[in-house]
């Protein structure tokens, strides 16, 4: 085997490391090679870090794409097409999957949060913060984005065990399937507990609250501190950011893994038949109330009402269930009123000459009736 043979291994390894796969090599145009292409593994700013087979190298943002919608603009985890000099994108690649919530400072717009996720980790620590109802808005954006949810509960050395079989127990019933795992992120034993799931070219992002501990995780996984930790508070269990921003790491079993900041509030985008999906079980029983309306709530013959009573199904579940879906309806309103006001608000077409009548009938139509 030659030296260009070896170096050429080398590369491609790069690339598959990064998650490279046939859904982007096919998007290629028979001028662009792999040689061009880069993965995001970090923005600050105007600027973002990629990653290739040429290494890690810096580039700005490219005017036109700050200024441009949110879905339309790079997010961590995106594969773009770079110039020749490898100073700058000529264009990005179709997504796979890419993770959404509705932005904080504007519930008009979306948030990108990751982007090419194979896997999401939904991590919440085993204290005064753990929330069920907070899980099922995570597995909601989990399924809309695409990608397989996994749910990681923290500190379960510092929780009684029986506590902590409760929460696992209860955190399985959130979605059919899901794997809950109880860990200490400080253990290696963790790192072997989620291996199934950071195999080679295999990509993963943690999402949580602030102080849960993602980065404890990440640290474990990469076996050396890459990324700051802090402690909670133990009065209300809160947690303070230590990541400030989001980060695209190769871990040493071959796959990447991406720390992302807190969320201090999640407001869902629109996802309506992801939260339906959430709230399967809930779904199912609705087709057998006696009413086509039914409220869930005294109506007779509430196939709801009657799991509640017999203890198949939570109150705060159902009452969640309602509160993510009547957030749906309004999210749809808005966005109807939004786009109602764009299109009055959009500048109309300069014609040019004087203004054109109306033509046909009207009381503007038509020619003018002389003066007698």
């Amino acid at each position: 085997m030659t030296h260009l043979q070896t170096d050429d291994m080398r590369k491609d390894a790069i690339l598959r490391t990064l998650g490279w796969s046939e859904h982007f090599s096919q998007q290629l145009s028979e001028e662009e090679s792999t040689e061009h292409v880069g993965r995001v593994c970090s923005i600050h700013a105007v600027l973002m870090n990629v990653w290739g087979e040429f290494g890690k190298v810096q580039m700005p943002l490219p005017g036109n794409w700050l200024g441009g919608k949110a879905e339309a603009k790079p997010t961590v985890g995106d594969w773009l097409v770079l110039d020749k000099n490898k100073q700058y994108p000529v264009r990005m690649l179709d997504r796979k999957t890419v993770f959404v919530r509705r932005s904080p400072q504007n519930e008009k717009t979306v948030q990108l949060v990751a982007a090419n996720l194979d896997t999401v980790f939904i991590v919440s620590s085993l204290n005064h913060d753990f929330s069920l109802s907070r899980l099922e808005r995570y597995l909601a954006l989990a399924l809309e984005c695409g990608a397989t949810p996994v749910i990681i509960l923290t500190k379960a050395d510092e929780a009684d065990q029986s506590f902590v079989d409760g929460c696992v127990a209860d955190a399985q019933k959130l979605y059919k399937d899901v794997p809950v795992l109880a860990v200490d992120g400080r253990e290696e034993r963790t790192a072997t507990l989620l291996k199934d799931w950071c195999g080679h070219g295999h990509s993963i992002a943690l999402v949580g609250s602030s102080g849960v501990g993602k980065s404890t995780i990440i640290n474990t996984m990469m076996e050396e501190e890459v990324t700051l930790t802090g402690a909670i508070r133990d009065v209300d269990s809160k947690g303070r950011h230590t990541t400030s921003s989001r980060t695209l790491y190769i871990m040493p079993c071959g796959g990447t893994i991406m720390d992302v900041p807190g969320f201090r509030e999640l407001q869902l985008p629109p996802c309506e038949e992801s939260v339906k999906k959430v709230f399967h079980d809930i779904e199912e029983l609705i087709e057998n109330c006696a009413f086509v309306d039914c409220q869930h709530d005294q109506e007779p013959d509430c196939a709801v009402q009657q799991a509640i009573a017999a203890g198949e199904l939570t109150q705060r579940r159902v009452d969640n269930y309602h509160k993510l879906i009547e957030e749906q309806a309004r999210t749809g309103t808005e966005r109807t009123y939004t786009k109602r006001q764009e299109r009055q608000m959009a500048p109309r077409p300069k014609t040019g000459g004087k203004p054109r009548r109306r033509s046909g009938g009207g009381k503007k139509g038509g020619k003018k009736k002389k003066k007698k």
